[in-house]
């Protein structure tokens, strides 16, 4: 009887270790399980962060890549619309009241005259037949009708030339002036000889465009002259 009894708590006991190691074990199990999880939970919302902050610079970056794009272009607008405004104004200038004679006059001036500060610009319609020299008859004449342009000074040059109706026109290398011998007999042969060079070596010249608004300012200067006996 005696011995049955410390057999039973012998069991008993040997259970109550059992039990106490296996709570053991598993509250350890537990205890990994919560630290495993708050360590995956960590690095998670580290990763989180991490990308969050890459995220963030990014966005500064393209906002400051945007920024800096958008200074650039409002730094070149004023230039660009300083020339379109600029484009515009020569437009608008409107060329419909005057003839296309007076337009081609002041282009004609515009590009090969030598000097484009000038006060009036005198037009001659010449005909065909006219004396190169009208003060020599021994001068060679135009074989076409041509129109000559001076200004009110020596130094204004001269321009005369006769219109092909297509934009160009030929161009005759006569003088502003003369020179005259003061004294002394006139070499008229020498008279004939330089008018002659004169109506045979025309140079073809294309008068560009310009704009509308230098063609007016020179419009408004022309005054028609007699162009004499």
């Amino acid at each position: 009887m005696k011995h049955s009894k410390k057999l039973f708590y012998f069991h008993v006991l040997l259970i109550l270790i059992v039990s106490i190691t296996a709570g053991c074990q598993e509250t350890k199990g537990k205890e990994t399980t919560l630290t495993i999880g708050q360590n995956e939970s960590s690095i998670d919302r580290q990763i989180d962060t991490e990308s969050a902050e890459s995220d963030t610079a990014k966005n500064q970056s393209e906002s400051a890549s945007s920024k800096e794009t958008g200074e650039d272009e409002s730094n070149a607008s004023p230039s660009n619309d300083e020339n379109s405004n600029q484009q515009s104004k020569g437009d608008t200038v409107d060329l419909a009241p005057y003839t296309s004679n007076e337009i081609e006059v002041a282009r004609v001036w515009y590009q090969l005259a030598p000097n484009q500060q000038i006060d009036k610009m005198y037009v001659r319609k010449i005909s065909a037949g006219s004396l190169v020299n009208p003060n020599y008859e021994e001068s060679a004449v135009y074989p076409e009708d041509v129109i000559q342009l001076e200004g009110t000074r020596l130094v204004d040059g001269a321009v005369t030339y006769s219109g092909n109706g297509d934009g160009t026109v030929n161009v005759y290398n006569v003088p502003a002036r003369w020179n005259e011998k003061l004294v002394g007999e006139v070499d008229k042969e020498e008279i004939k000889k330089v008018t002659k060079k004169v109506i045979e070596n025309p140079k073809h010249v294309k008068i560009e465009l310009v704009s509308n608004e230098e063609i007016v300012e020179l419009i408004k200067k022309i005054q028609m002259v007699d162009s004499g006996p």
